[in-house]
């Protein structure tokens, strides 16, 4: 059965993903879902497998990795006050308790554990540091622009674990969008990933499918919407089967941007359909490998 909530969790989601230094309390957050505290704490649990506070407290934390391991530079503490924490101390015990060793002493450049997405897939290595250097000669990364856009978008959890329920939504948010007259034509289609296999528990990592439409479209309670902002993004044109597609991924996280002028934006890491898999199916993609990015302070 649907969950005709998830759009008002989602916005929350969204909200606390764009907002970790504000007021995150149960209270705020339930009024902003239009809930009693203690329906949205229950509500939360039970659709996301994680308590609200758990929520916070994850992607605070993994905000601040995706900072520390794109600059060898950034220090600890700018790092933990820029994702909402109050201390270096406080972030130094919220990691210890997470990963078992304290922050200072994590080698930046080499994955904080064995890749989750490698122990549900056989055949996805973890490319060394050498390798993906030479990977560089073949890779070619191009920055643009997106603009402003308005996304309506169907969130799928547990999506590593739930490739069926993937492509269901996929189906649903394609059929939505040409009833109401949308074209493929003219489509602007994106699968953004919420959460980073290599930083977050597998079975909480969501993917949202997400379709740029007009101002004036209403949507059914079954789709969520957001405002995308204007953005830049870093890009690698990914054609060829889903190693192809990690490969890329690891080069732009774990190479690229620790080597660029640039730090990831606090925005999901996102597929750009080039061609729509209703066209060319799910074995192969064409498509850019696209992180949100901005220059360092």
């Amino acid at each position: 059965m649907e969950n005709l909530y998830l759009p008002r969790i989602n916005r929350v989601m969204d909200y606390v993903n764009q907002n970790l230094c504000a007021d995150l309390s149960l209270k705020t957050l339930a009024d902003m879902a239009h809930f009693s505290p203690f329906h949205f704490h229950r509500i939360f649990k039970n659709t996301t497998g994680e308590t609200l506070n758990q929520y916070v407290n994850r992607v605070r934390i993994e905000r601040a990795m995706d900072l520390l391991r794109s600059d060898s530079q950034i220090r600890i503490i700018d790092a933990a006050f820029a994702c909402g924490y109050e201390s270096a101390e406080g972030f130094s015990r919220a990691f210890k308790k997470r990963y078992g060793f304290p922050p200072d002493s994590w080698q930046r450049d080499q994955p904080i554990e064995e890749r989750k997405i490698g122990q549900a897939l056989d055949g996805f290595p973890v490319y060394t540091v050498g390798e993906l250097i030479k990977l560089a000669e073949s890779l070619r990364v191009e920055i643009f622009d997106l603009p402003e856009q308005r996304l309506a978008y169907i969130r799928v959890l547990d999506s590593y674990n739930n490739w069926q329920g993937v492509v269901e939504a996929h189906d649903r948010l394609m059929d939505w969008y040409l009833a109401q007259g949308g074209t493929k034509e003219n489509i602007k289609l994106y699968g953004m990933s919420q959460d980073d296999p290599d930083l977050t528990p597998m079975e909480l990592c969501r993917f949202d499918w997400c379709i740029a439409i007009p101002d004036d479209w209403t949507l059914p309670e079954h789709i969520s919407e957001r405002q995308f902002p204007r953005c830049t993004v870093a890009a690698i044109h990914a054609e060829g089967d889903l190693h192809v597609l990690d490969r890329i991924i690891q080069f732009l996280w774990r190479y690229w941007l620790p080597c660029s002028h640039y730090q990831p934006d606090n925005l999901p890491a996102m597929e750009i359909y080039r061609q729509l898999p209703i066209d060319i199916g799910w074995e192969e993609f064409d498509l850019w490998s696209a992180v949100p990015i901005t220059r360092f302070p």
